[in-house]
């Protein structure tokens, strides 16, 4: 035991190292691990004697980033990516199925055989992708949120690939494959159905013990519990996991869930990629380099190929459909999921022979290891790869755009921020126009009339066909910070005069925004900050000039000197801060004490302790509330008050009157 506990300090260690290392050359830790796991495996210096220790280590890791996984997955947020999940998730992984089993049909491998290469060759690293597209603030560009819709498409295609497993190696015996996976499926709906109802119970009344030990242990009994089931009915542990997962993915207890969940899931899945690094045999390479290679190439070529055609069905333009392949043309980590899962069931070498998985574990590492040399070569790429597609472009902007525009707004963008300013904009009947890279965007906001093109703004002669060189302002309201800088640069040059204004996600960005040509630049992250900064301050009822000071010290520290002015207090929001203070508004009705009295006579704050602040007459308010301010019939007031007191104040407004609380009401001189 005590030489197993130090291999795994050891490979804890060197994991550090190596996730370190590869950090530093912007490269995802997961490839860090499969280098370790090669360098210590029985194919390389041998360092670990205790392997199977280490394999038990990483099916606990698979179970926890299955869970994990899951987690991440309710079912409300997937419907939001629905449309890129199924149609174009639907095409990549169907289509990449299909061309695999195909071209291994036509090699003399039987179409189980093909069949499951296609599943392993289907699915993409989703670590490798988020790593490189946070690493340089894609995440939320186009060809960012495309890529993450479909690699979880992949994660969930998972689970029906899992099952079909048992009826690929049962595929010859007469339909005994089918007739079991079924049988199976039926249990597992059944067991589901049951968990569904008792997990969120269970995890209610451990919640209220407030015990963090209590929950953690309860967390790990449901997913070890259903890990367990779906293994004993012949499935995997790695699906009752996942399932697990979605289950807990559905309740109010999600997000402290997967805090408490995701130490361990870093740590135990690490472990996973050192034992498939382990089974990394680099002498495959010099024995079959040219074997090697070229499935290499076939891999990641294919895989680029057929994700662009999926983008393509989405009626994304030609960079997004570039760069989206290119990021997405590795191998997954659940694709070494997939093959544990096989190796464990029996007659798995006739799905996965020694020698194919050899070179399949080979050309996977290799394919997540130039992920980010991928991604490098697309933006290089993309530039000459879209020439064709933005002249055409170009074209049928300059045939269709009104060049009687004259001194209007150019948006960038039709996201909430683009949205936005184009409808307050026409609500104001002023000249503007949209620019939006998604086809099916613009056809649907076309169809309900509004200004809107397809295009991509990064092009010279899409912003000239826009009549940029006409145009007062231009708003950036894209995700993509590459693109809003080439844009910025762009407009400076063609139209000098031009007010360009632009959205960012960090304050990180304002500076080399400004340097691009960007006059005013508003950046997400200092807006929310300065939002809850108020909200806090008001809290502690500080005065708005003091709150307006602390927000020109934010801003100025990031270099913005022009503090948009403070919100104004909601006066309906006032009891937020002063607890027992109401507002109420009344009508005065034809014959109530109010009517045809001043607010003088009123006595309203003597009798009631509520003050008039406002008379509403006709369409417009009264410019002041005075003593001498006679109220009418009809007249709207607005009453401010102890809110046990409001109803004693409405009295005066209301038929019938009895209440002798305004039998003072005739008096000539009182307050308000």
């Amino acid at each position: 035991m005590q030489s197993a506990l130090f291999e795994l300090a050891q490979l804890f260690a060197l994991c550090v190292a190596a996730g370190v290392l590869f950090q530093r050359f912007r490269m995802p830790p997961i490839v860090g691990f499969l280098a370790i796991g090669a360098l210590v495996g029985p194919h390389a210096i041998g360092l670990v004697q205790h392997e199977e220790m280490v394999r038990s280590l990483a099916d606990v890791g698979v179970v926890v980033l299955l869970f994990a996984l899951g987690m991440e997955m309710p079912l409300q947020q997937l419907s939001r990516l629905r449309h890129s999940m199924v149609v174009g998730g639907g095409i990549q992984i169907l289509g990449t199925v299909l061309f695999v089993a195909a071209a291994c049909l036509y090699g003399g491998m039987s179409w189980s055989q093909g069949i499951f290469l296609g599943f392993l060759l289907s699915l993409s690293s989703t670590a490798a992708i988020t790593k490189v597209l946070v690493d340089h603030g894609e995440f939320a560009a186009p060809h960012g949120r495309l890529a993450v819709a479909i690699a979880v498409a992949q994660d969930l295609a998972v689970v029906p690939m899992i099952l079909l497993v048992p009826m690929l190696l049962g595929a010859g015996s007469e339909g005994v494959g089918i007739v079991r996976t079924l049988e199976r499926l039926m249990l597992l709906i059944g067991v589901l159905a049951i968990a569904k109802f008792l997990v969120p119970r269970v995890l209610s009344v451990v919640s209220r013990t407030r015990s963090r030990e209590l929950f953690v242990l309860t967390l790990a009994t449901i997913c070890l519990l259903l890990a367990a089931l779906t293994e004993k009915f012949g499935l995997s542990l790695a699906l009752g996991a996942f399932l697990a997962g979605i289950l807990i993915a559905d309740t109010e207890y999600h997000a402290h869930a997967v805090a408490e969940v995701e130490p361990f899931r870093d740590t135990l899945a690490s472990l996973f990629f050192v034992s498939i690094g382990m089974l990394f045999d680099a002498h495959t390479i010099t024995k079959e380099p040219l074997l090697v290679m070229v499935s290499l190439l076939a891999v990641v070529g294919g895989k680029a190929w057929i994700v662009a055609l999926a983008a393509r069905a989405l009626g994304q333009p030609g960079w997004v459909r570039l760069r989206t392949g290119l990021i997405m043309a590795q191998v997954g980590e659940f694709s070494f999921v997939l093959v544990q899962v096989v190796r464990a069931q029996p007659g798995g070498s006739e799905l996965m022979p020694e020698r194919g998985e050899r070179i399949f574990l080979v050309v996977a590492v290799l394919s997540i290891a130039i992920t980010p040399l991928l991604h490098g070569l697309g933006r290089w790429f993309v530039a000459r790869a879209r020439n064709r597609e933005q002249s055409q472009i170009a074209g049928g902007l300059a045939s269709n755009s009104n060049t009687d525009l004259q001194q209007h707004a150019i948006v960038v963008g039709y996201g909430p921020t683009g949205r936005g300013v184009l409808q307050a904009l026409q609500a104001l009947q002023l000249p503007v126009v949209a620019i939006e890279a998604n086809a099916q965007t613009v056809r649907e906001e076309r169809a309900r009339g509004l200004p809107i093109e397809f295009g991509d703004a990064t092009s010279s002669s899409v912003l000239k066909a826009l009549g940029i060189e006409r145009a007062r302002v231009l708003v950036i309201a894209i995700n993509d910070f590459t693109a809003a800088q080439r844009i910025a640069s762009l407009a400076k040059e063609l139209s000098p005069q031009l007010r360009i204004i632009a959205r960012t996600t960090y304050t990180g960005e304002v500076q080399d925004l400004r340097i691009a040509g960007v006059h005013e630049v508003v950046p997400q992250e200092m807006e929310a900050t300065v939002e809850i900064m108020v909200r806090v301050l008001r809290r502690f009822l500080v005065p708005d000039d003091e709150i307006g000071r602390h927000i020109s010290l934010i801003r100025g520290s990031i270099g913005i000197n022009k503090a948009a002015p403070i919100a104004k207090l909601d006066p309906a929001r006032i009891a937020d801060y002063l607890p027992g203070l109401g507002v109420a508004m009344h009508r005065v009705a034809a014959g109530s004490p109010a009517a045809g009295r001043s607010v003088g006579q009123l006595m309203l704050r003597k009798s009631t302790g509520c003050t008039l602040i406002a008379i509403r007459r006709g369409p417009s308010n009264l410019p002041a509330v005075e003593l001498d301010s006679v109220l009418l019939a009809d007249d709207v007031v607005v009453v401010l008050g102890p809110e046990h007191r409001l109803a004693d104040a409405a009295a005066a407004f209301r038929l019938p009157v009895a209440n002798p609380i305004l039998s003072g009401v005739g008096e000539t001189n009182g307050s308000a």
